[in-house]
């Protein structure tokens, strides 16, 4: 029978193949893109309830005569 690929593979006592250090990194990537995903979700929900963005762009006043930010662009 003719391998494939021409590395061995090592199997443990159990018969399981296990992972090659290249397969293991691999994995690796994929969990810590996947948690600074869930991190920056977790994050910009935590802003989006802590911050009110209707009135962050009128932090400065008002300086257009009472108008407010509605009459700023007109």
């Amino acid at each position: 029978m003719a391998r494939r690929g021409g590395k061995s593979r090592i199997i443990d006592p159990a018969g399981r193949r296990r992972l090659t250090r290249s397969e293991k990194v691999g994995i690796g990537s994929v969990v810590t893109l996947v948690g600074v995903g869930v991190l920056g979700l977790v994050a910009g929900l935590l802003l989006d309830r802590m911050l009110n963005f209707d009135s962050a762009l009128d932090v400065g006043g008002e300086w257009d005569e009472g108008g407010g930010v509605d009459t700023r662009w007109q």
